[in-house]
């Protein structure tokens, strides 16, 4: 594993090279040990096109809630057999309940953070489409970040970090790649269905996740601790 100072180094080098550039760095700097995430639902279909271009043995990490959109699911098997993606889906170790009604933090940590936290004890690189103009949560993030895990360092890659939506929307036009169904119908950003509603013109991309209950974020960005060299 890379120290906090050498992956900060690797991010100011990388700073204006473009995501294709930056997944092939982390599949090299980390290799046999890099994995991406995609929820199939946004910009991640741009990584992982791209992944199937460079290596398509690259583990792709869905995690299935149990909660999805039957869109999502209809769309990630579509696109995982279009693309030949080394697809891995992580479930819950028990069944929960809705608990999206009462406790929708405790939820997301049954149903995403604690299948992810599992299998991510198996890389030493985490390679997501989080980008900094999501939302102000975000707005931090960097190419190359160093983080913790109970005490274990894993690289964060955010190949897509400084583009905008636009950027994204551009490349999946000139690419030709699928994008989900129901962003055509007014959703900007798809999680659960108990969770994600379409969003109105003008309102920020995230602001149809857990609309009305001041939750931003579903865990999957926050359990990790943040180390700065």
């Amino acid at each position: 594993m890379l120290s906090p100072a050498e992956l900060r180094r690797r991010a100011v080098a990388l700073r204006d090279a473009p995501p294709e550039r930056v997944v092939t760095w982390a599949l090299a700097a980390f290799p046999g040990r890099a994995a991406l995430t995609v929820s199939f639902g946004g910009g991640g279909v741009v990584l992982a096109h791209i992944v199937s271009r460079v290596d398509r043995s690259v583990p792709v990490l869905f995690l299935d809630t149990g909660f999805h959109f039957p869109e999502t699911l209809a769309f990630k098997d579509a696109f995982v057999a279009r693309y030949g993606l080394n697809l891995v889906e992580l479930r819950p170790l028990t069944e929960v309940g809705p608990l999206y009604v009462t406790d929708p933090d405790r939820c997301c940590h049954a149903r995403k953070v604690a299948p992810l936290e599992r299998a991510l004890a198996g890389f030493d690189a985490w390679i997501s489409a989080v980008r900094a103009d999501q939302s102000q949560t975000r707005a931090g993030t960097e190419l190359v970040e160093y983080h913790e895990i109970d005490g274990r360092g894993i690289a964060k890659v955010f190949p897509l970090a400084r583009w905008s939506r636009e950027d994204v929307w551009r490349y999946i036009r000139e690419h030709g790649v699928p994008y989900h169904p129901l962003l055509d119908r007014g959703y900007t950003s798809i999680g659960c269905w108990p969770c994600t509603r379409a969003t109105a013109p003008g309102e920020p991309e995230r602001a149809g996740r857990w609309s009305g209950t001041g939750k931003t974020e579903c865990g999957l960005h926050t359990f990790t601790r943040r180390r700065e060299p």
